[in-house]
């Protein structure tokens, strides 16, 4: 299947790039690139995955490669229940790789593999699946309705605040503990963007039965995720839903609880930029909810960002724990577990340092983390440290 996959998505690939420059204008890409970059070392780095680009050609309109490379560094020291740990480690966590074609004047193939496979302290470079893959049509406007594409294939189904910002510009080296625990994985589905009184509405529907080489079949689990993003109380608020259908003796590969909702607020106040999430979810164990504030500001204006960002989470049994990144793995080398809890309390303050935009950026932060436990609190702090590339 991997192997079909690879030489189908290349195929495809290779076809419309060789009908792109089978059209009339064969120099767009020259014209493109250094009309784009002037000579300038950041705007040829963020110009340089497109190859091809010419909104006259009937057949084929762009063809774009990217990529993003994510390598970080945590030193945690911490406590449970009196027991002391501490450790550092580096990961490579993240390093994908990928292309689109536009054609057809509405047609978008897209595909991004993930080519990274160790982990914490264990780097190795290979093929792991992919991260997404799919293909969309955008219809334009139909009637009051505004933008509609449809879309089908692998996704990433992006529940929740902070799961909306890519991993390319995410502000803190990881994300809350209580957006991942409702983040979701990828998902086989279709999915409808349109817009429609100033309201961007995203509907999706997944299948459960995938995994990181198929699309999977339709006959088990169904997840149903509905966004709705417009302008309110001058600033920007998204509301969603997602709800999954199947049973407690099907697996459940992508997504870890039965529904949640969640509302996300972003606003400007003075030079601050404020972002506000609440989330709320349940399963067949119990609820999890919470809320995540994180204000941001600029020190020099495009070059040094401060971040803060304050999450706590609670659940009506003991359902937390720490991430895995660093607290989790830093114990485990000291041969120490840690307990579920039902509270946790999480603050991030950090410095982003641009030196290309968010194409080459680095990152630092401070962390410190208490989650309590009727088994034996859990309070510990990183050190984080981190390089971000994309193009």
């Amino acid at each position: 299947m991997k192997t079909k996959t690879i030489q189908a998505i290349g195929a495809g690939f290779a076809a419309t790039t060789l009908a792109a420059f089978a059209g009339d204008d064969i120099t767009a890409t020259q014209d493109y690139t250094s009309s784009e970059a002037g000579g300038d070392w950041c705007q040829s780095l963020k110009s340089i995955g497109t190859v091809y680009k010419n909104k006259k050609n009937p057949w084929v309109q762009e063809v774009k490669f990217f990529g993003r490379a994510h390598q970080q560094w945590g030193y945690t020291d911490g406590d449970v229940a009196g027991r002391d740990f501490s450790s550092d480690g580096d990961e490579l966590r993240r390093l994908r790789f990928g292309g689109s074609v536009k054609f057809l004047n509405g047609f978008k193939l897209a595909a991004r593999a993930n080519l990274e496979r160790g982990g914490y302290r264990d780097t190795s470079i290979r093929y792991d699946g992919w991260d997404e893959i799919y293909l969309e049509y955008g219809f334009g406007d139909l009637g009051p309705v505004e933008d509609v594409t449809l879309g089908y294939g692998r996704y990433k189904i992006g529940f929740g605040g902070e799961e909306h910002t890519s991993s390319k510009k995410i502000k803190t080296i990881e994300r809350s503990l209580l957006n991942n625990t409702y983040a979701g994985d990828r998902g086989t589905g279709a999915r409808l963007k349109f817009k429609v009184a100033d309201v961007d509405f995203l509907v999706g529907v997944y299948n459960t039965d995938g995994n990181d080489e198929t699309f999977g079949q339709w006959d088990g689990g169904h997840i149903y995720h509905l966004s709705a993003e417009f302008e309110a109380l001058g600033g920007d608020l998204r509301l969603e839903g997602i709800y999954h259908d199947q049973n407690d003796e099907e697996s459940d590969p992508t997504l870890g609880y039965d529904w949640a909702v969640s509302a996300t607020y972003e606003t400007e106040v003075g030079p601050v930029d404020l972002f506000f999430n609440t989330t709320y979810g349940s399963d067949r164990n119990g609820d999890i909810y919470g809320v995540v504030i994180m204000p941001s500001m600029e020190l020099i204006e495009n070059k040094l960002e401060a971040v803060f960002r304050y999450q706590w989470a609670h659940s009506t049994g003991d359902r937390l724990r720490p991430q895995s990144r660093n607290v989790r793995n830093t114990a485990s080398f000291d041969g120490i577990g840690i307990p579920r809890g039902d509270d946790n309390h999480n603050f991030y303050a950090g410095l982003n340092y641009f030196l290309c935009g968010h194409n080459l950026k680095l990152m630092t932060g401070v962390e410190h983390e208490i989650n309590n436990s009727e088994f034996g609190d859990t309070e510990a702090t990183t050190l984080w440290g981190a390089v971000r590339f994309y193009f």
